[in-house]
């Protein structure tokens, strides 16, 4: 990703994964998921870009064959179809950083 994105594997026993969110939050992700997950990838964009198509490019490649992400602008679980069709949920799409901020959402 030409050192745009920084992609860490985190996971809960020798990380700090999930350390810092709500139980509403952590229970909407188990009910996606069916369980709790005990590992995640966690993607953050260089402040030199936009990101959104980085991000959207590897979010497609990691689920293809399932799961879900979540982004810093929605308590929404996303899958790949909803991504690539442009749902709306919550009047945001996926990693829709300009609504968020457009909307005062802080």
């Amino acid at each position: 990703m030409d050192g745009n994105l920084y992609i860490d594997i985190d996971d809960e026993e020798t990380g700090c994964l999930f350390s810092d969110w709500d139980s509403e939050d952590m229970a909407i992700l188990e009910a996606a998921v069916g369980h709790h997950p005990g590992w995640a990838v966690q993607i953050d964009i260089s402040g030199r870009i936009d990101g959104t198509a980085e991000v959207h490019h590897l979010v497609a490649m990691l689920l293809e064959h399932g799961g879900v992400v979540m982004d810093d602008y929605t308590a929404h679980p996303w899958t790949l179809p909803e991504i690539l069709s442009g749902a709306v949920i919550d009047g945001l799409r996926f990693f829709d950083f300009r609504g968020y901020h457009k909307h005062g959402r802080s």
